[in-house]
């Protein structure tokens, strides 16, 4: 049976890995964090890289009242993500898989990864993690339960990131396979900070036992 494409961005691989990224509130499947990223997974490692559209709300900017608006869209976000694996795994032949969220995408990825628990990731990549707001959309909540390797990545210039990362602080404690790196001065969508971001994740993924192409 075929797996349909959902809406997203898709570049082709030259192995059995995929990634599947999540933009942010006001994002697109190729724009701030999710675009350099997508590229980068798949020209330094040949990796299929699927980046999804964020179904978006309106008249909200951040905060605990943006996630509020997107906590009702969980379902559907959900389904998009399975959607999203089930094509690379179905179409592309691929057998491990790596997440990614950024801002928002934070938000309903980690809630994907808390709901279930039983499905095996090579592990997720948590961009300007966003905290607060109703379940499930608190990140720092959701990946208390989260058991797949984490690499929490923000910049120190976004001090709402800042603010979010402290709540996170005992996790790396906790969990031996969740690692903290900040990105001095990077704000929240990392605009001028694209090659810092990538080099960080692409070494995280190396010491994940990723190799380039």
């Amino acid at each position: 049976v075929q797996a349909d494409r959902p809406p997203s961005v898709y570049l082709d691989g030259k192995n059995d890995v995929g990634v599947v990224l999540l933009h942010g509130h006001g994002g697109t499947a190729d724009g701030n964090v999710v675009g350099p990223l997508m590229r980068m997974f798949n020209a330094e490692f040949g990796f299929h890289t699927l980046s999804l559209d964020l179904p978006q709300v309106t008249g909200m900017s951040a905060g605990p009242q943006l996630a509020a608006a997107y906590a009702p869209r969980y379902p559907e976000v959900e389904k998009r993500i399975e959607q999203g694996i089930d094509y690379l795994v179905r179409e592309k032949n691929v057998k491990t898989v790596y997440l990614v969220g950024f801002s928002a995408g934070s938000r309903m990825m980690t809630a994907y990864l808390a709901k279930h628990p039983g499905q095996v990731f090579a592990g997720y990549v948590s961009v300007s993690t966003s905290c607060g707001g109703p379940e499930p959309m608190d990140s720092n909540d959701n990946l208390t339960r989260v058991g797949v390797p984490v690499l929490d990545i923000y910049g120190t210039g976004s001090p709402n990131d800042v603010s979010c990362a402290a709540g996170r602080k005992d996790l790396a404690a906790m969990m031996d396979r969740y690692k903290t790196a900040q990105v001095a001065g990077a704000p929240h969508n990392f605009r001028g900070y694209e090659s810092q971001l990538s080099a960080r994740v692409a070494e995280w993924v190396r010491e994940r036992g990723g190799t380039t192409k």
